[in-house]
């Protein structure tokens, strides 16, 4: 089985018991595939928390190849 990088774009519309309404938030991370743990990590660390709930979600991900312009990420190199 491959492993790439990839770019993660998510959006996650939560509800909170404290509001009325939903909110959104979005993040843009670089993650791997196909297996995704920063993605699934992301969506843990939201639905821990017992005052917010995880209503949907919807995320599109793009191979990262040498085209790739990566100038907004930050990376760290080892």
């Amino acid at each position: 089985m491959d492993i790439d990088a990839i770019i993660v774009d998510v959006e996650f519309e939560i509800s909170s018991r404290w509001k009325d309404y939903n909110h959104f938030v979005c993040f843009r991370f670089i993650d791997t595939a196909p297996n995704k743990p920063r993605l699934l990590n992301a969506l843990y660390e939201l639905e821990r928390h017992e005052d917010v709930e995880v209503v949907d979600y919807q995320y599109t991900e793009t191979p990262i190849t040498e085209k790739t312009n990566l100038k907004d990420l930050e990376i760290t190199r080892n």
